[in-house]
């Protein structure tokens, strides 16, 4: 080998490729509480943890395509809303570089199956955003970052309807943004400010079999949920 080649290839072992690991905050809205997917991990040393969903990029698949698997392993369903939040870097354990984790959040709808489902697997459990605790340093910190972004977009976009099911009431929106955001919200407020949107139409339907007062149920306009899209909302309530 000539020198040059030597010399190119010292150079070229500076640069190790370490894997690139996708975390993924799974949401979802369930009898008024926020909550996360949380997944049973075992470490090298046989001790078992609980983390957020997370998988390594492997080869031939790209940053997008592994997120989706991700959602799609665990969830079993195409329909979800999923947006990348940022590269994060973390010691690594095998190296003197730092490792890098690109995390992402989703939102998705879950109905009596899924539930059903749920207890069949015992190595996934969904647990509210205000009883998480023992994650490791690196997913507590995408899991806070997470929560920031989701607050901050649930009040000028539509996206919290990724939340609720086809057809809900006014009560389960408000009791949406009240968890999220942590707030207790004017009932009266909330609902003129809603319905001036036209962001919802009414399903012509109402609760059945309630002690109380039968509401309403309502669905997205998707017409003008498309159009909105497109421009910043204000849901400051």
């Amino acid at each position: 080998m000539e020198k040059g080649d030597e010399k190119g290839k010292d150079t070229a072992s500076q640069y190790i490729t370490n894997r690139i690991e996708i975390d993924c905050v799974i949401f979802n809205f369930e009898q008024e509480s926020l909550k996360v997917l949380l997944v049973k991990q075992k470490d090298n040393q046989g001790n078992i943890n609980w983390e957020l969903a997370n998988d390594y990029i492997k080869e031939g698949e790209t940053i997008s395509s592994t997120a989706q698997n991700i959602l799609k392993k665990y969830m079993g369903v195409d329909n979800f809303f999923l947006e990348q939040l940022k590269a994060f870097g973390y010691p690594s354990r095998s190296s003197s570089q730092e490792d890098i984790s690109i995390g992402y959040y989703a939102m998705v709808k879950r109905d009596i199956d899924d539930l059903e489902n749920d207890i069949f697997n015992p190595n996934v459990v969904w647990i509210g955003i205000n009883e998480i605790s023992g994650l490791s340093d690196k997913h507590k910190i995408i899991l806070d970052y997470s929560l920031k972004e989701l607050r901050k977009n649930i009040c000028k976009s539509a996206i919290g309807f990724n939340l609720l099911p086809e057809k809900f009431t006014l009560l389960q929106v408000m009791h949406l943004y009240e968890e999220i955001l942590g707030i207790e919200i004017n009932k009266s407020n909330f609902r003129r400010k809603i319905l001036q949107m036209d962001l919802i139409q009414d399903s012509n339907e109402k609760e059945e079999a309630v002690s109380h007062r039968a509401a309403r149920f309502y669905s997205v306009n998707l017409q003008q949920h498309e159009m909105l899209a497109h421009r910043e909302l204000n849901f400051n309530f």
